[in-house]
């Protein structure tokens, strides 16, 4: 008797089997990049013309890789550490694969080859409103809002998450002085945006001088405008008097 296609139950599972990754391809290439929306806001107070300067730049690249990058730096090297960044993160990018190692390196790379002469900046950039790749150095620093508890990066006395990805912290050499020892070391980490993540604080020395990471957390929580945030972020810094430069960004994740 001549057996049918169908007649062999290997085929049967084969066939089921090819039709199920299909179905996930396609819905897997229906994924929108803004699956999780990004909103910021920021604030400046002005007080000479060597103020910290704030970078916010997006880049659509195709409709599955969407990428924001987000800095405050210092007006000195900590500006030309922002300048590599916009000048080498964007390029080239053609997909998803393989971004986070290129995130990771270009931002390496632009905080040791910038930062020999001085200066002090802290970014952050986001793919796809999903993953992060955050850096800081000097007085700048990145906290972020977890199920309403602050996580600085760079925090050697505090595990900075408990599904972190990966976090690096290494020297610079150098040719000024700093009074802190950890201000020449850069603080590098890459993580995922979990359901716990609320929002992200980008601010200068100014902002940190005078307030906690949980003070700056509990005081902007329930602020739904990130630029309301950021401002109500600065003016809590002057009020306190704080004597450097103010300046922040507040990222929030829908």
């Amino acid at each position: 008797m001549k057996m049918g296609f169908w007649d062999f139950p290997f085929m049967r599972k084969a066939f089921r089997f090819k039709r199920l990754v299909a179905e996930n391809e396609r819905r897997r290439k229906k994924k929108p990049s803004w699956l999780t929306p990004v909103s910021h806001g920021y604030y400046t107070i002005d007080r000479s013309s060597n103020t910290d300067s704030v970078f916010v730049q997006r880049e659509q690249q195709s409709e599955e890789l969407e990428i924001w990058l987000f800095a405050v730096s210092n007006a000195g090297t900590g500006k030309e550490i922002v300048k590599y960044m916009q000048n080498h993160l964007f390029d080239k990018l053609t997909n998803e694969h393989g971004i986070m190692r290129k995130c990771k390196e270009t931002m390496r790379r632009a905080y040791v080859e910038e930062k020999r002469s001085g200066g002090s900046a802290a970014s952050v950039t986001v793919v796809n409103g999903e993953k992060l790749v955050m850096a800081s150095i000097g007085g700048h620093r990145v906290v972020v809002c977890r199920d309403g508890e602050a996580h600085q990066i760079g925090d050697k006395n505090r595990r900075f998450s408990i599904k972190h990805w990966s976090q690096f912290i290494f020297p610079v050499c150098n040719q000024g002085e700093t009074e802190d020892e950890s201000d020449s070391e850069i603080a590098l980490v890459t993580e995922k945006i979990n359901s716990d993540t609320e929002f992200i604080i980008i601010g200068s020395s100014g902002i940190w001088e005078v307030m906690k990471n949980q003070e700056a957390i509990n005081l902007i929580r329930y602020i739904e405008d990130p630029q309301e945030a950021a401002k109500c972020l600065a003016k809590e810094a002057l009020n306190r008097i704080s004597k450097s430069d103010i300046s922040c960004v507040v990222i929030k994740f829908d």
